[in-house]
């Protein structure tokens, strides 16, 4: 039987942004070959620059939200550390689940690797580049907001002056470092960048868990068109090229069991992370959507609008991960229906009989799920959408 003798390309093309940014992160498995020692010692030293870069924004923030009186600063401190912490715990089920991630990732290749039709190898790219513009997205939108967040919006406030005429230059994240004065060159510019590279490994792992659920769950999703062509050949070829019914039915359902093995996998390896996106993403937005309104009361321009931004590319995040989830029910819900037309009765008695557990099958639900409590979907989103404006409704009447 021929096979896809490009598959090692097509791996290449459809996870490259999704593999950059990983194996910025140093969390990026190698599913083809074993890593040298260089390349693990190299792994360990990105892993622990990330989290030391994350720390050194959590530790002094935590410090100055523990040490701050004024109630107001506190609660705009809320957010940047919350999202903060979130990001260490995907990057920490990152790592956990690399061998998961690994697992994928082999079964991609090899799906890759074995198909044999032209028509099939298009229906997966054409599924695979959705995946690839999913990431692109995200990855624009995270990076475009987020960076400006931390490099435009301390420059756009200006140095702020006090009553003792004391000169404060602003970071991008509130710190308290105790006795040491972090206002004087070189250490305000050196904390200024640590403040910046955290930002950058801070959006890189939101970054990565969107583009592996998008490159997993878009995969799934072109093998559902596969196994719906599969269904429809079974009966439609069979009196012009003759074909053994039950190899074609055996393949069928070889192939239905791997698509479901997969999405299991998948499963177990994105759901704490996708859980942790969902709950906190929906909290910032609640908390980010208050402070407009605080800000829009002080005619502070700069901040709403930068408010504005965080919260549309936290929206837009959360959008992307039930477009997926959505995208993978249409498709199931396609092959329930293909189950269910199969025209049977063309064949034999015998052959007919093995049709019953395709239609079965077919049937069970194939979605993804957030920590096994919500699925991945568009009445999800609709869902986080209106409990983020109920919670937001409650703090506006609380605070007044």
């Amino acid at each position: 039987m021929l096979h896809n003798q490009h598959y090692k390309d097509d791996m290449i093309y459809i996870t490259r942004l999704t593999r950059q940014v990983l194996s910025l992160l140093g969390v990026w498995p190698s599913y083809d070959r074993k890593r040298s020692t260089g390349e693990s010692i190299w792994k360990y030293f990105l892993i622990s620059m990330s989290y030391i870069l994350l720390y050194c924004v959590l530790i002094p923030g935590s410090f100055f939200w523990i040490i701050e009186k004024r109630t107001r600063v506190r609660v705009q401190t809320i957010p940047l550390l919350f999202y903060g912490f979130m990001a260490s715990g995907k990057y920490g089920n990152l790592i956990f689940r690399e061998k998961n991630i690994r697992k994928c990732l082999k079964h991609i290749e090899e799906d890759w690797r074995i198909v044999n039709n032209m028509d099939a190898r298009s229906t997966m790219i054409e599924s695979a580049n959705i995946g690839r513009r999913l990431v692109t997205l995200c990855a624009v939108f995270m990076y475009g907001s987020g960076l400006s967040f931390r490099s435009i919006l301390p420059f756009a406030k200006g140095k702020i002056v006090t009553a003792q005429n004391i000169t404060i230059k602003p970071l991008p994240c509130p710190a308290y470092f105790f006795s040491f004065d972090i206002q004087v060159s070189p250490f305000y510019e050196l904390v200024f960048a640590i403040q910046f590279l955290s930002g950058i490994v801070t959006y890189s792992i939101t970054i990565a868990l969107c583009g592996l659920a998008a490159v997993f769950v878009m995969h799934a999703c072109g093998q559902l068109k596969i196994l719906v062509d599969l269904m429809r050949n079974l009966v439609e070829d069979q009196w012009e090229e003759k074909e053994d019914v039950d190899r074609k039915l055996a393949r069928m359902v070889e192939h239905q069991i791997r698509i479901r093995s997969f999405l299991q996998l998948v499963e177990n390896t994105l759901q704490q992370a996708c859980l942790i996106e969902l709950l906190g993403c929906t909290m910032i937005v609640c908390l980010l959507g208050y402070f407009i309104i605080m800000e829009w009361e002080n005619s502070n321009a700069v901040a709403m609008c930068s408010y504005f931004i965080t919260v549309t590319s936290l929206m837009i995040n959360m959008f992307m991960f039930c477009y997926t989830g959505e995208q993978l029910s249409v498709q199931a819900e396609r092959v329930a229906s293909a189950s269910c037309e199969l025209e049977w009765y063309r064949l034999p008695d015998k052959k007919a009989r093995g049709i019953v557990l395709v239609i079965i099958m077919s049937n069970l639900p194939t979605k993804v799920t957030a920590g096994k409590i919500m699925e991945l979907s568009f009445k999800t989103y609709g869902d986080v959408v209106k409990t983020a404006v109920t919670y937001f409704n409650m703090l506006l009447n609380v605070a007044d």
